[in-house]
């Protein structure tokens, strides 16, 4: 049976149990299901059903519930937890891992993450009160505390032994190796203890090249660490070296999505808070506001400097035939060179300083070459054969070319600018690109018709 049909076959179980209210079999059901699959089936139910299976999940299986609660859309997260008691909120949070916990009360509109702020202060949970301290997006925020951390003096067998010992830790990747104060000095792979004497201390054969982060260290640069040495796990320390958690697999995952869903937002004039408030129109609408309105403003200023030229060009009003065109390849080209120059510096394929910048600018000015020489020379030559004039093409072909390579240049030295500045660059990858190459790709166009006038009305 594949994934999506044994899905809806437990989806239409849990419905019909739900409905029918035998909570017993509702129970034995989510006993026998994985969370992540159990999170699946509740968009398939009411909103009244989904709290009852939750509180089902509470009672029954209780180190299950947050699992599913981490994996449901924003939406139904908060349609839960505003349906649970402070009691109820207190134990789904005690029972989930610090980070997961951490991550469930970020990811909430700030009315309801204010509610379980409180709810962590009240009840005392001191590990999830101590991670919310540390800023927002950083390593102190998402790190996980159980880890494996013994001291330099152990050996190899008394490690296993302990390991062995310690069955309740779900992430052991690696054994971090720490001084008498706690200091970081080395790390050591499973694989390595296995392969050592038994009676080999850990500082005999742990690595003391360390890649290591702070506790304030920017969650996107702990992902791009652990995607460029191939690691399931980046250590914590303080500012003091002391030992404090770890970022695994799981967290660095959920960074990469996080940090490339943001990105695509934010390339299209908007926030990946619309996600929190999806199901709010007149917030969604405020997040998407200012850029609309950007972009607006840069399109009137457009049709501004078109006026400008309606005098002079009055008796050649089929030269606004093309500005669609013009303009409209400006923004695609644009469009496509910032994304890629976005990436590049989310990635580091392009470091500033660095020939990196000038390498890639090239090849986007080649690119653009030939994208604009043959999007022009079929569009100058159907202009030609519209209006029988040879001067018409060229003008035509010459202000798209013209056209194309600003929006290539733009598209590279426009996220490069923000980027410099301390700006997410990838703001400038949406509106920002396309209005300034909507008012380039005008400016073009219309003054070469004005230059070219008298060829042009015969």
């Amino acid at each position: 049976m594949n994934g999506q049909r044994r899905n809806e076959l437990i989806g239409d179980t849990l419905r019909r149990f739900v409905r029918r209210g035998a909570r017993t079999n509702i129970a034995k059901l989510l006993g026998k299901t994985r969370p992540e699959d159990v999170a699946l089936q509740f968009p398939r139910l009411t909103p009244s059903e989904q709290l009852e299976v939750f509180r089902v999940l509470i009672e029954d299986y209780l180190d299950n519930a947050g699992e599913v609660l981490i994996e449901l859309d924003p939406p139904i997260q908060q349609d839960i937890l505003e349906g649970l008691n402070t009691q109820d909120i207190a134990r789904v949070l005690d029972a989930m891992s610090v980070d997961d916990a951490v991550s469930l009360v970020d990811s909430l509109p700030d009315d309801l993450r204010d509610k379980l702020v409180e709810i962590v202060d009240r009840r005392d949970l001191s590990e999830v009160q101590e991670h919310l301290t540390y800023g927002d997006d950083t390593a102190g925020r998402i790190m996980d505390t159980a880890l494996l951390a013994l001291s330099e003096d152990t050996t190899v067998a008394e490690t296993i032994s302990y390991i062995q010992k310690a069955g309740d830790l779900d992430n052991v990747f690696y054994l971090y190796v720490v001084d008498q104060d706690r200091h970081l000095v080395g790390v050591t792979s499973l694989r390595q203890l296995l392969l050592s004497l038994p009676e080999r201390a850990l500082k005999d054969v742990m690595t003391r090249s360390l890649i290591k982060v702070t506790t304030d260290t920017d969650q996107e640069d702990v992902a791009e660490l652990a995607a460029r040495y191939n690691l399931l796990a980046i250590p914590v320390t303080d500012d003091s070296n002391h030992l404090v958690g770890i970022v695994t697999l799981d967290d660095i995952i959920d960074v990469i999505k996080d940090e490339a869903t943001e990105d695509f937002f934010k390339m299209v004039g908007t926030s990946d808070d619309e996600l929190v408030y999806q199901d709010r129109s007149f917030k969604v609408a405020g997040i998407r506001l200012p850029w609309v309105l950007f972009n607006l403003a840069g399109l009137v200023l457009a049709g501004v400097l078109i006026s400008f030229f309606e005098v002079t060009l009055k008796e050649a009003l089929f030269l606004f035939a093309f500005v669609p065109a013009i303009m409209g390849m400006g923004g695609n080209i644009g469009s496509q060179t910032s994304t890629i120059a976005v990436r590049g510096l989310a990635t580091g394929r392009l470091v500033l300083g660095e020939g990196s910048v000038k390498q890639f600018l090239w090849q986007q000015v080649k690119v653009g070459t030939i994208l604009g020489v043959i999007c022009a020379c079929l569009v100058g030559l159907g202009a030609m054969l519209w209006q029988a004039n040879p001067v018409y093409g060229v003008v035509v072909g010459i202000s798209l070319f013209v056209a194309v390579m600003f929006a290539s240049v733009f598209g590279v030295l426009i996220p490069i600018v923000f980027e410099r500045l301390g700006v997410d660059p990838a703001v400038a990858a949406g509106p920002l690109v396309t209005t300034s190459n909507d008012i380039t790709g005008v400016l073009i166009y219309f003054g070469l018709a004005t230059l070219f006038i008298d060829l042009l009305v015969r």
